[in-house]
């Protein structure tokens, strides 16, 4: 017979062995450093000579070098520095909106929290300026970016008091919870198990208000979300949440803050029928909500539906060829065309330490340069039409800027 006794000593013991596992793996973790010709990439320069140059003129700080006198490569934050001098840092002009995005789909293992993770720390990595908003009680993208959840993390340190009411809703508020990561762009939002009882109390809120005829109340349910991230957007570029697998009231809250929503689909039957499932729930809810508050206050996100957990061959339940193609049948251009794979190797053994393909070097994590190289060049991939898709058209002004450094960077 299980005891509540039982219950407590195995959740003891696990996370016992969690917290040491991930103090001993952050502790190896290195700052990455970009040099040749994937420094002159990412700085958005057509010659690393430019960057030798600018070092001998002063303009820029020397390169860190070994004992031997070698260069080690910029970090990040050098990389940004040199960005600034060449004027190329990405990134939204002033006059160009912040845009919003979730990954969300009610179903588990799709990916949602590793095509967070990713994308996040890939557009970090570029030098956009990133907040994630962890929003899932179970808190994997919380774990994955260094914090370990109900350990280091409680109700009062994420979202759940702004969102739940039980503190006033202020720029203050929202800013208190946000944390520094280990890249200079990125910040991020943690969760808890404590998150679960928003959902309770929100779905009390929305009830009890359209009970007695309280309309604003009742929307500000649905858009509590949405009011608390658009307190602080403007400090950002892009904002990127990871949702919980359900569709209750966190989860609407998320799609209708959302600009676009990027729909992770494994690409295994299964998961593509739950997907539909999700759309067909979605769509009845965005319908009952529109005809109690309108359309101009209920509106639909762009979707777009990415494939991922792609595994070409004959020993999966069926073809993930075929169920790419039933996708593409079923949302047209709204499929991103870059389909994601599998990379076990590189994502499970870098998750270890928190990281990334796009935050680590070459050989860390015990990860062959092979391995890490083919599972960046396919997620940058997916990234770079996300980007292209659901972020640069809200961004007209620095488009034409982008076309301009182009022609002049070669």
């Amino acid at each position: 017979m299980t005891t509540l006794e039982n219950i407590a000593d195995w959740v003891e013991t696990a996370d016992e062995e969690i917290e040491r596992l991930a103090i001993s793996t952050r502790r190896f973790v290195e700052q990455r450093r970009w040099k040749g010709e994937e420094l002159t990439k990412l700085v958005r320069i057509n010659s690393i000579q430019r960057i030798y140059d600018a070092e001998r003129e002063g303009k820029l700080p020397p390169s860190d070098r070994d004992e031997r006198g070698r260069r080690l490569g910029y970090t990040l934050e050098q990389a940004l520095e040199a960005m600034r001098h060449f004027n190329t840092t990405p990134g939204r002009k002033n006059d160009d909106p912040p845009v919003v995005l979730s990954f969300t789909n009610f179903k588990g293992g799709c990916w949602k929290t590793t095509s967070t993770h990713y994308f996040t720390t890939w557009a970090a990595s570029q030098g956009y300026r990133v907040l994630a908003i962890d929003l899932d009680p179970q808190a994997s993208l919380t774990r994955n970016l260094g914090l370990m959840p109900d350990m280091e993390t409680s109700y009062e340190d994420t979202l759940a008091a702004v969102v739940s009411g039980d503190v006033p809703l202020t720029k203050e508020a929202v800013r208190s919870v946000i944390r520094d990561t280990h890249l200079p762009t990125l910040h991020f939002i943690p969760s808890s198990l404590d998150l679960q009882a928003v959902e309770w109390l929100l779905s009390r809120t929305a009830i009890d208000a359209a009970n007695a005829g309280d309309m604003d109340t009742n929307l500000d349910a649905f858009l509590r979300l949405r009011r608390a991230i658009n307190l602080v957007v403007d400090d950002y570029d892009i904002v990127v949440m990871d949702g919980t697998p359900t569709l209750g009231l966190i989860p609407l809250n998320i799609i209708l803050a959302s600009d676009s929503v990027i729909v992770p689909v494994p690409t295994e039957i299964a998961d593509y029928c739950s997907t539909i499932s999700f759309l067909r729930m979605l769509g009845n809810h965005m319908r009952s909500l529109t005809d109690t508050f309108g359309a101009d206050l209920i509106q639909v996100p762009n979707m777009l539906f990415l494939p991922t957990r792609f595994a070409p061959g004959p020993n999966t339940t069926m073809g993930s060829e075929h169920v790419v193609k039933m996708i593409k049948k079923a949302f047209g251009d709204r499929m991103i065309t870059t389909v994601i794979r599998k990379h076990d190797s590189a994502i499970s053994n870098l998750s270890l330490m928190c990281r990334t393909v796009f935050d680590t070097s070459p050989g860390e994590g015990g990860v062959k340069t092979e391995v890490r190289k083919r599972a960046a060049a396919n997620f940058s991939h997916a990234f770079d039409e996300i980007l292209r898709r659901a972020v640069l058209p809200h961004w007209p002004n620095r488009l034409e800027e982008l076309t301009l450094t182009e022609v002049v960077n070669g």
